[in-house]
């Protein structure tokens, strides 16, 4: 990984502000673990597959470096290795469906997506673990129209 985005990626998850894309309206509440759990036993492929077709979509529009982070050894029978912390944007959009979905389903490692002309990230980890950094209005509203298009929401932190 190139020193210049790696600064980028720290500077970008230092802020205060940054948003999530979650199948949850509400993160809190009395019931709030069982939910939860229950999505993450009979929703998660399909949230997978969610988040897999917005990235798809936004690095075909925007220009993107792709890292997946310090990966385990070889797991039935997936085999990142290797790839870890080189630009994956070369890699079809097949594989990176693969790559991405096996993060979220597995909560194995991540996968860090930055846009540098837009100074903007989009951080893929496990399970509901999806962020998104930068405050470029255009990138913003593209992410958060994509993510309410799945029926999922783009929630700002601050």
């Amino acid at each position: 990984m190139k020193k210049e985005i790696l600064n980028l990626i720290e500077e970008l998850q230092s802020k205060d502000q940054y948003y999530i894309i979650t199948p949850f309206s509400k993160t809190y509440g009395k019931y709030f673990d069982e939910l939860e759990e229950y999505l993450l036993k009979f929703y998660l492929d399909d949230y997978s597959n969610k988040i897999c077709r917005i990235i798809m979509k936004v690095i075909c529009y925007y220009d993107a470096e792709i890292y997946l982070t310090e990966f385990p050894i070889e797991k039935e029978g997936l085999n990142f290795v290797g790839l870890e912390y080189q630009n994956l944007r070369t890699q079809s959009l097949e594989k990176l469906h693969e790559i991405i979905s096996y993060v979220i389903k597995r909560d194995v490692s991540s996968v860090e997506i930055v846009f540098p002309k837009e100074k903007s990230l989009i951080s893929v980890s496990g399970h509901f673990q999806v962020v998104v950094y930068g405050d470029k209005s255009e990138f913003l509203k593209l992410v958060k129209d994509l993510s309410n298009a799945e029926g999922l929401f783009f929630k700002k932190y601050t």
